[in-house]
């Protein structure tokens, strides 16, 4: 109809500019992690819940077209990702004002994901010949999150569980939503950015969803209740990890270990979540503070994550139209970015050992990025 053409037309304009304000929001929260006077919770919260968890949907609505052979997203698919910064927003004043709001905030949340599950399961239905494999475990990743949430709920209305409850709400949001989606995104995004073809990409989703899906929920109800089991998990976890190093990374060396691009980057979030997980071995048994862990994740993982996404995905969202001024401002993002890869890697060894200076290179690496970002001329002014 014409309405719905003109739904989705307004979509593909609003979409990526609501990405750019998306990732901007993600950033100055990595930015303000040590420095803000926040009780831990809503640090972590500030982080996750008001800046990563809508990103990340907005990102799946982005690619859920290209893994579908369909067309844009409606316009009601932009909800998702509004409505989670409206649960995170929420869910900080909770935990900083009033806490009997967290359960209406993870409501808020609850509603967005099980909106975009829905809207996904649309889109894969209807694909010309089966959906791309990735979509599988942008689905997992949401089921993951899915209960992750209606523990927390539950652990509200189950007060002699909270601790467990809690503890399982945390592993299935960060190692199953977030690694999951991140895991189904890298495997893909890395050849491209890389700018090599990696025939190998495909059957490696379709193959090792099973033992990441089972390791998940491993590590997630050991952690909650029976430690050993979280044991189990993680080496379901570690193998195809292991691989990654091997393949893509170790056989495309010459395109992924530089110093300069997005390639580096990303590569060095798979290094650097080999290293949580053989960290977490130590953790389980509580040599390693929870609050450590919490950082070292997003020092080894999210931040060379989400620099290397955005140095290669920013410019699309920014230039849709426009491939050399797209190229000139991955060029510029890229700058060094193996070099700020090393320095998230040693801020997150620091931040596992417990040693003060851990955030001084998270935050070197994490503002060179952003001064590239903010100060460099509009790419069509560039030469």
């Amino acid at each position: 109809t014409g309405s719905g053409t003109a739904g989705n037309a307004m979509t593909r304009s609003l979409l990526p500019p609501l990405l750019i304000l998306l990732l901007g929001l993600v950033l100055a929260t990595f930015l303000l992690q040590p420095l803000v006077q926040l009780p831990q919770a809503a640090r972590l919260h500030l982080v996750f819940a008001a800046a990563v968890l809508p990103l990340i949907l907005g990102s799946i609505t982005w690619f859920v077209p290209v893994l579908t052979r369909s067309g844009p997203p409606p316009a009601t698919a932009l909800g998702p990702p509004l409505l989670a910064v409206a649960g995170g927003l929420l869910l900080l004043h909770a935990l900083t004002r009033d806490l009997r709001l967290f359960p209406l905030a993870a409501l808020l949340d609850l509603a967005a994901v099980t909106w975009l599950w829905w809207w996904i399961g649309k889109r894969a239905a209807a694909a010309l010949g089966g959906p791309h494999p990735g979509l599988l475990w942008y689905r997992l990743a949401l089921g993951a999150l899915l209960l992750g949430l209606a523990a927390i709920l539950l652990g509200a209305l189950w007060p002699a569980q909270w601790p467990q409850l809690r503890r399982l709400h945390l592993h299935l949001n960060l190692l199953g939503f977030i690694g999951l989606t991140a895991l189904g995104t890298w495997r893909v995004l890395l050849p491209t950015a890389g700018g090599f073809t990696d025939a190998a990409a495909g059957p490696w989703l379709q193959r090792q969803w099973r033992p990441l899906a089972a390791g998940t929920l491993a590590i997630a109800t050991g952690a909650a209740w029976w430690p050993p089991l979280s044991l189990a998990g993680l080496l379901l976890w570690l193998w195809p990890v292991a691989g990654l190093l091997r393949n893509p990374l170790l056989s495309h060396r010459d395109r992924v270990l530089r110093w300069h691009g997005a390639a580096p980057a990303l590569a060095t979030a798979i290094g650097g979540l080999a290293l949580l997980l053989l960290a977490a071995g130590v953790h389980a048994p509580g040599r390693i503070p929870g609050s450590a862990m919490a950082a070292a994740f997003i020092a080894l993982f999210l931040l060379p994550l989400v620099t290397g996404a955005a140095t290669h995905l920013l410019p699309l969202w920014r230039f849709p139209g426009d491939a050399d001024s797209r190229r000139r401002l991955q060029h510029r993002l890229g700058r060094l970015g193996g070099l700020r890869g090393l320095l998230f890697l040693a801020a997150g060894l620091a931040l596992l050992a417990g040693t003060p200076w851990g955030w001084l290179p998270l935050l070197a690496g994490l503002g060179h990025f952003i001064v590239l970002l903010v100060t460099g001329r509009p790419a069509s002014q560039a030469g």
